[in-house]
């Protein structure tokens, strides 16, 4: 097991990087202010900045979209770093409680109602009405225009209608209940847009955007060097709380080296979470550049090992069981991340409106992992392992992603703590591309296999746990139970959480969920990652979220101390 390279080990690697130091302007000190600048260095050049084409967290971070805001683009509602649901561009949120939420035939359909800011405009001036949601709603369901990310929540809708004489009111009516129809919806310039997508819908995507970028948040676009960096400047038509700085400069760093450099030579005032890794941000945090603090925020993606049920092995909950109290999981996030990870109960993080604060708790307990073993029918013999009565060996594969050192050390560490209880741990990882697009689309992993799921603030079970998404050829692959849990009350549960409109009830039914899975254990949950970010000291309002709202959801409050 390796130890993290010292900070000392890296400030000598960066000599030649340090004179490289580009858009940043080497060598020059920044003053409380900058001329009402803000400098953010960035790890990836973002794919696009509009809001239905983008596909990169570096381009949700830059830009931000009308479904998580940030500098160009606001939506009619914000998760911040609370994670809760606030009115944004609309006056409030939809409810059965204030009548914009309601129920039709017997629970068969629903309407919702937004109400717009009657102040709300486009960064040139043009008032934001219900028919730019509209507009946008038949882009994204036009098959036309390629390159649209996503269709799932519009292919639920029915229509949309704007209402009113200054058509501020959107109505939206549904073709079957979805709990989540207050999380919001895409829209796009109409006034300037329509005509460029009704000449060519096939061409309307390949244009350059950027050339004609109109958003409705706190910043506007004022300069896109490709390769270099993006340069923001105040909207001043932005309907919101005024911005504080005149310009935000994100420039495009993909070398830690370099990111270390730029810190060190205080020639940046922020180091976005996108790509910055969590060995660098131990080594800030550890020996902290004068002025600088690094952030480590909890966030949604989920660490975990997922059995395959279709083992033999494994198939018996009792093994299951008794491997997740053979891992010393505490130790395990105090040796790799300092403890700033925190050790995984479930497969649903703390801050999730749903988590179950009294799950089952799997604390390390060799003892009791062996007692489970035998009652399961694994007996140690003379030669330390465990077998069957046939004879035969507790021998597991488990996969991975080869080159991902923390992994690879990881599975070591598990491997150690399974010896002492008699289980063979073989490791055989893949690459990347292999072990994804063949060994866990094909769920071809013998008994084992670790990664990780991207969750957000609203996520539940359906694809993840119920029998009908288990991959497989019939299906075409689809589905995200990798394991093959079939349970059928976990199935019920999480088949009526995306239709259940009340979130109490929601969470009545997921915190059931989770206790049924916590006892069938079809994943040995391991850590929830977080989101590493640096910044000065005085810079004011920075609040990473963890979620894939980018850390720029508030970007109009940042601000340095006086």
């Amino acid at each position: 097991m390796t130890k993290p390279r010292t900070l000392r080990t890296l400030v000598a690697a960066v000599g030649l990087a340090a004179l490289a130091l580009g858009a940043l302007g080497a060598g020059r000190a920044l003053t409380a202010g900058d001329g009402g600048s803000l400098r953010i260095t960035i790890q990836q050049e973002p794919d696009s900045l509009h809001p239905l084409l983008m596909d990169m967290s570096a381009s949700s971070e830059i830009a931000g979209d009308t479904i998580r805001p940030g500098p160009l683009w606001a939506g009619l509602c914000v998760r911040g770093d609370d994670w809760v649901n606030r009115p944004l561009l609309a006056l409030e949120l939809p409810s059965v409680e204030n009548g914009l939420w309601k129920v039709l035939d017997g629970g068969k359909r629903m309407e919702t109602t937004w109400h717009l800011r009657p102040e709300a405009k486009w960064s040139d001036g043009h008032p934001i009405t219900a028919d730019d949601f509209i507009f946008a709603f038949k882009v994204i369901m036009d098959d036309r225009v390629l390159g649209v990310v996503s269709r799932d929540q519009e292919r639920r809708i029915e229509t949309m209608e704007a209402k009113g004489d200054d058509k501020k009111t959107l109505v939206i009516t549904w073709k079957e209940p979805y709990a989540y129809a207050d999380t919001g919806h895409a829209c796009l310039p109409s006034h300037l847009e329509r005509p460029i997508y009704e000449k060519d819908p096939n061409q309307y995507a390949k244009q350059d955007i950027a050339a004609r970028l109109v958003g409705n948040g706190p910043y506007r676009l004022k300069d896109w060097a490709r390769g270099g960096s993006i340069t923001l400047e105040r909207n001043d038509n932005y309907w919101g709380e005024r911005p504080k700085f005149d310009r935000i400069i994100y420039s495009f760093t993909s070398d830690t080296n370099t990111i270390l450099a730029n810190i060190l030579s205080n020639t940046l005032d922020a180091a976005s979470p996108v790509g910055l890794t969590f060995e660098l941000g131990l080594q800030l945090q550890q020996k902290p550049p004068p002025g600088f603090k690094t952030l480590f925020t909890p966030g949604l993606v989920w660490e975990h090992i997922d059995f395959n049920l279709d083992s033999p092995l494994v198939k018996d909950k009792r093994v299951r069981q008794a491997l997740t109290y053979a891992i010393d999981r505490e130790k395990l996030v105090d040796v790799f991340f300092e403890g700033k990870q925190p050790v995984a109960d479930g497969w649903l993080p703390p801050k999730h409106y749903a988590h179950h604060p009294n799950l089952r708790k799997y604390g390390f307990d060799p003892a009791k992992a062996q007692a489970l073993l035998d009652e399961a029918g694994w007996k140690k013999a003379a030669d330390g392992w465990r077998h069957n009565a046939a004879g035969e060996k507790l021998k597991l594969v488990i996969r991975t992603t080869a080159q991902n050192a923390v992994r690879e050390q990881i599975e070591q560490f598990i491997q150690a703590n399974w010896k002492e209880v008699g289980v063979e741990l073989v490791i055989e990882n893949q690459e990347a591309k292999v072990f994804f697009g063949e060994t866990m689309k094909y769920r071809k992993f013998e008994h084992l296999a670790m990664y990780a799921w991207t969750l957000s603030p609203v996520s539940d079970g359906e694809t993840l746990w119920t029998a009908k998404n288990i991959p497989t050829e019939k299906n075409g692959w689809t589905g995200q139970n990798t394991p093959g849990c079939t349970n059928p009350e976990i199935d019920r549960l999480d088949g009526l959480v995306p239709i259940t409109l009340a979130e109490a009830e929601r969470v009545k039914l997921l915190r059931q969920e989770q206790e049924l899975w916590i006892e069938e254990l079809p994943a040995i949950p391991l850590y929830f990652r977080s989101d590493v970010t640096v910044a000065r000291k005085k810079l004011k309002e920075w609040r990473p979220t963890g979620t894939d709202v980018g850390v720029a959801w508030n970007s109009e409050r940042w601000h340095f101390a006086e």
